[in-house]
């Protein structure tokens, strides 16, 4: 029995002996080539095993990066969003950092949904790349980052007018106001500006305000021509006797 298990033994000792030592070059390699063919998950465990069997790489930045990008590959935002965060904490001056707060801005605008739900989304992706602009002025990413910034802002001034209007044609004027007043000042020059003072000027107007009803109808009729002739009917029926 004894010589049994010492010829095991030494079975598996020799086994283990001839497996090749692990070589994290050639394993990122291999990653690569998966992330190469989309084969995400395979290439997120490539880059974990290097993370495992070489500790001292267990942050190095294209690791960490790339981690992230394979989540994002598979459309899982939240867990990409966390390892690209990740990535700016370990390495906040890494030349791909602003490559992740780009990233980061994209998790969250990659999950907007209809207009007419929680715009929490919208205002996340929003700071993210306001914080992009102000973190890395000039980086690579700072066009399409402003791009987003006037995507975003457009998406939250839409969704303030859809409640807005909701609370207008509800007969709930003073709500409707307190949705719609501040539009002009948060977003101004928003493709919904007509449609902001269009209906600034009927909740004054329901209110019996008709000097701040006027003021709406009147920009309306300065600032958007084709909104002239409504607008001016308005102003008509208001200053009629």
């Amino acid at each position: 029995m004894k010589k049994l298990i010492a010829l095991f033994l030494f079975a598996l000792l020799a086994g283990c002996a001839k497996e090749p030592p692990f070589d994290p070059i050639e394993k990122f390699r291999e990653a690569e080539e998966k992330m190469q063919k989309f084969r995400y998950e395979d290439a997120r465990k490539a880059y974990q095993e290097i993370q495992e069997k070489a500790p001292d790489r267990s942050y190095d930045a294209d690791i960490m990066l790339r981690i992230a990008d394979t989540y994002y590959g598979e459309e899982k935002y939240a867990e990409a969003l966390v390892e690209y965060q990740a990535f700016i904490n370990f390495h906040p001056v890494h030349r791909d950092a602003s490559y992740a707060q780009f990233q980061i801005g994209m998790c969250s605008f990659q999950e907007l949904t209809s207009i007419d739900r929680d715009p929490a989304v919208t205002r996340a992706a929003l700071k993210e790349f306001q914080s992009l602009l102000v973190k890395y002025p000039g980086s690579p990413y700072e066009e399409e980052a402003k791009k987003y910034v006037a995507i975003c802002k457009e998406r939250l001034a839409e969704y303030e007018l859809y409640v807005g209007r909701f609370y207008y044609k509800k007969g709930s004027y003073l709500a409707a106001l307190g949705r719609l007043e501040p539009l002009l000042k948060d977003y101004p020059g928003s493709r919904f500006e007509p449609d902001i003072l269009y209906y600034i000027g009927l909740s004054h107007q329901e209110q019996g305000n008709k000097a701040k009803a006027l003021s709406a109808f009147q920009a309306l009729a300065a600032k958007y021509p084709e909104w002239a002739k409504e607008a001016n009917v308005l102003i008509d029926k208001l200053k009629a006797p």
